[in-house]
């Protein structure tokens, strides 16, 4: 088996011709950022053989399955005004679009119960 090693813009440029490589002849390839090795690609075939013989360390507990962000929570209007001023908080960050309709109908209902706009729009951009 052959080994190449590429930096990361050559990785970005030849990203299809790489992958070719990789499935069709069994190429590694060895991807660097200034001379250091950031990781490599392997055929699905190596990666059997690591996950078999080098299985990977789980370093934290992962709940199976992960919960669902909006699992419980209901239109805004039928739920409590601090619960939905708290939700609308911790969502802040979120890019998911279900969220982001419930935070629209959040602001909504936060501007018409409590007379005030939240501080923070309810759709994020970037």
């Amino acid at each position: 088996m052959a080994e190449m090693v590429v930096s990361a813009s050559e990785f970005r440029v030849g990203f299809k011709d790489l992958a070719n490589l990789v499935a069709a002849e069994q190429q590694r390839i060895v991807v660097t950022r200034h001379g250091h090795p950031m990781g490599a690609w392997v055929s699905e075939e190596d990666m059997e053989f690591l996950r078999k013989h080098k299985p990977q360390p789980t370093l934290r507990t992962v709940p199976d399955p992960v919960p669902d962000p909006l699992e419980g929570i209901d239109h805004p209007e039928r739920m409590s005004i601090e619960d939905v001023e708290r939700i609308y908080r911790i969502t802040r960050d979120s890019s998911d679009p279900a969220i982001q309709d419930w935070r629209g109908k959040a602001f909504g209902s936060i501007r018409a119960r409590t007379g005030k706009y939240p501080a923070d729009p309810p759709i994020r951009f970037g």
